[in-house]
């Protein structure tokens, strides 16, 4: 009962990955690991495309299903040690220990690519359809040092990919924040 009590504390019962408060502490435990053994951390902060058309076209069920999906490809492209959360409404976050930005990278292409990939159930094979993904990606200690600003960083290179055409991941670099 108290294992099935931590794991209803700790993880979004929708997608299975773990809350955002279980995220934001398992973050601080990862860097403050991390500075011990000086050895990078990167964070990658990801959002559904359009997820608000797919739940107004096809409903929340639907919606609901593609955050599973989605959840699950993350699951499966990251290792044990690694963190996934759902980070808030369609959003979702990644904490990658011993990675640094250019690692952060590949995983971050590659769960774009495998998301894209994926035929999302509109309730018939017409209404078949698929979702992408905007990835914003961060590291310690090359960007910084405090999680409020690794996050932040990510956030805002979450939100150059949205606004310069969507479906890709963009690093954080001091360009990135010169023209934010």
């Amino acid at each position: 009962i108290y294992k099935q009590m931590e794991e209803m504390a700790t993880t979004d019962g929708l997608t299975g990955l773990i809350n955002h408060r279980t995220f934001q502490s398992r973050f601080d435990e990862m860097l403050r690991r991390a500075t011990r053994i000086k050895q990078p951390v990167s964070i990658i902060l990801t959002d559904i495309d359009h997820f608000k058309s797919v739940n107004d076209t096809y409903g929340h069920p639907v919606g609901d299903e593609v955050l599973r999906r989605v959840s699950a490809v993350i699951g499966q492209e990251i290792r044990e040690i690694d963190v996934a959360a759902r980070y808030g409404g369609e959003e979702f976050a990644v904490v990658l220990e011993g990675t640094d930005r250019d690692g952060a990278m590949l995983l971050s292409e590659r769960i774009r690519k495998n998301v894209s990939a994926q035929i999302m159930n509109g309730g018939s094979a017409e209404k078949a359809f698929r979702v992408t993904l905007s990835l914003g990606v961060a590291a310690f200690p090359a960007d910084g040092t405090r999680k409020e600003k690794l996050i932040e960083y990510a956030d805002n290179a979450l939100y150059t990919a949205k606004r310069s055409g969507r479906n890709k991941s963009v690093a954080y670099s001091e360009d990135l924040a010169i023209n934010a």
